[in-house]
């Protein structure tokens, strides 16, 4: 796999959500009134300077179902966020008028501090009871964050089902799923290893429906945002169990790092 490239620090992007749009979202999470994803993001892209370069939209599936997976790009500075707007963005500009433009991300379900004790204590809390709100109001999915705690073996289980659930239901209307598999930052910029289980975790979504899948590597390069697209494929998904989690992960890194070489 190809780490992607790291943007020179004289020269990054900068990216600023738009002042409405973020008030109507605070709005929205207060009254847990329902909002577009895919709205919000196609107003956020005018606040990415300069314009991203996208490569590959040709291979966007213009309708039907299809699971969107990417790495999950780090550097100092650079919101998380910023990944699901972006990619959400160009995704649903390229879907046909009567096909579901919504990407339902699986989003963490808290920040975590594993070296700052009062973060922990007060920030945790914050963000946990944030990402709820922002997750019911996109029909999103939050996942317990990384690394796996052991408390949370149990929530981490529920969310895969209700995961699977949102799968079904969304397969038949031609909707999509969202995730970065590797699911936290790693310090290289570069992708890291997924979590056990989530080559499983993508098979059981692909069998629930959501194919094919699209991988999408995001970068940073030249000062620039960078969003390249690949074919979309049908993971090839063994029948032993003991070979399947690491049969479609394998797959579906490996698509993802030709999007970064």
């Amino acid at each position: 796999m190809t780490d992607s490239t790291l943007v020179h620090p004289q020269a990054i992007p900068r990216y600023r959500f738009p002042l409405p749009t973020g008030a109507a979202l605070l709005w929205s999470a207060i009254t847990l009134r329902p909002r577009s994803f895919a709205r919000d993001a196609g107003a956020s892209w005018a606040g990415i300077s300069p314009a991203p370069v996208v490569v590959g939209v040709e291979y966007i599936p213009t309708h039907g179902p299809c699971l969107v997976v990417c790495n999950h790009y780090s550097r100092p500075g650079f919101a998380a966020w910023w990944i699901a707007l972006a990619i959400t963005a160009v995704v649903s500009s390229q879907r046909s008028p009567k096909a579901d433009r919504e990407i339902h991300w699986v989003m963490t379900a808290a920040w975590t501090f594993p070296e700052s004790a009062w973060r922990r204590r007060l920030l945790t809390p914050a963000t946990r009871w944030a990402f709820a709100r922002i997750a019911q109001v996109y029909g999103f999915v939050t996942m317990p964050p990384m690394p796996p705690a052991p408390d949370e073996v149990e929530a981490r289980a529920m969310a895969v089902l209700r995961t699977l659930r949102l799968a079904r239901q969304l397969a038949p209307q031609g909707g999509m799923i969202g995730l970065a598999p590797e699911g936290q930052d790693f310090a290289s910029g570069g992708i890291g290893q997924p979590p056990t289980g989530a080559g499983e975790f993508i098979a059981l979504l692909v069998q629930a429906g959501l194919s094919p899948v699209l991988p999408i590597g995001v970068s940073e390069c030249d000062g620039r945002l960078r969003l390249s697209c690949g074919p979309p494929f049908t993971p090839l998904i063994p029948l032993q169990r003991a070979e399947r989690d690491r049969a479609v992960i394998s797959q579906v890194m490996d698509a993802i790092g030709a999007q970064l070489s």
